[in-house]
């Protein structure tokens, strides 16, 4: 039996729920977006892969965490999120523990923190380890990560690289300046593995699929405010906030579509 999974990403919650966020108010775009996929049907796993508060006090982003984790509660469904770079593991483990992975059927979610404390991403030892030691006895028939950085670069003139394979990485501008900075190791490790089949990150606000060494990376579009995709910088993109949808088969096949919002306020 297929499983299905939806990945909500990049939410910039405020702790006023009144106030918007370049534009954008990023409560009434999660819990439209959350209606109409409640219209839909539930999916059986919502992951949301970080920058989930955009408040950078301690007070306020209790409050972000605490009124997120009761809304998606309030979905009925099976829920997990991870760290991005804006966010505070510390404050969101008050409210629901960060799980180093979940199962689902024949599939096991490895969720990976690459919190750094900068903009930019990293692995710390502990999560390497821990990442090594699920790859080594998977709970699982199949496998599929869930981070926040993209551990491949998605700018037009380098998809698909990684960030030391950059010849000169002071003129890279835009999100490929802050990605996973780990010499290729993340991708290098799941590539030997056979049944790891899919990468999934938060961070670029895009909708993306970058192959690589027989790999899928997808990057999905936030629910917040979008970056255009076909630039090398930073650029607000129009288009209406969004998810992403996988459906993965009991034969390891994983298919995926990107939903946006369809009556964009």
């Amino acid at each position: 039996m297929s499983v299905s999974v939806i990945q909500l990403t990049d939410l910039h919650l405020l702790a006023d729920i009144a106030l918007d966020f370049k534009g954008q108010n990023p409560w009434r775009n999660l819990n439209h977006l959350l209606a109409q996929i409640a219209c839909e049907g539930q999916p059986d796993l919502y992951l949301l892969t970080g920058d989930l508060c955009q408040d950078h006090s301690p007070e306020a982003a209790r409050t972000v965490y605490r009124m997120l984790a009761e809304r998606m509660d309030q979905t009925g469904a099976r829920w997990q999120w991870i760290p991005g770079n804006h966010d505070e593991p510390e404050l969101m483990a008050d409210f629901k523990t960060p799980e180093p992975s979940v199962v689902v059927g024949d599939w096991q979610w490895l969720l990976l923190n690459s919190n750094s404390g900068s903009p930019h991403g990293e692995l710390a030892e502990s999560e390497r380890q821990a990442l090594l030691a699920s790859l080594d006895k998977p709970k699982a028939r199949f496998q599929a990560v869930a981070v926040h950085h993209q551990p491949v670069l998605v700018g037009p003139e380098r998809k698909g690289m990684f960030y030391f394979e950059l010849k000169d990485p002071e003129r890279v501008a835009g999100i490929d300046s802050i990605p996973l900075q780990d010499d290729g190791w993340l991708w290098q490790t799941l590539c030997q593995q056979p049944q790891v089949k899919a990468v999934i990150c938060g961070h670029v606000h895009q909708d993306q699929q970058i192959g690589r060494d027989g790999l899928t990376l997808f990057s999905t579009p936030a629910t917040s405010i979008q970056f255009r995709a076909d630039i090398n910088d930073f650029e607000l993109d129009e288009q209406a906030p969004g998810y992403r949808c996988f459906d993965l088969s009991d034969d390891g096949v994983v298919t995926s579509r990107v939903e946006r919002l369809k009556q964009h306020f």
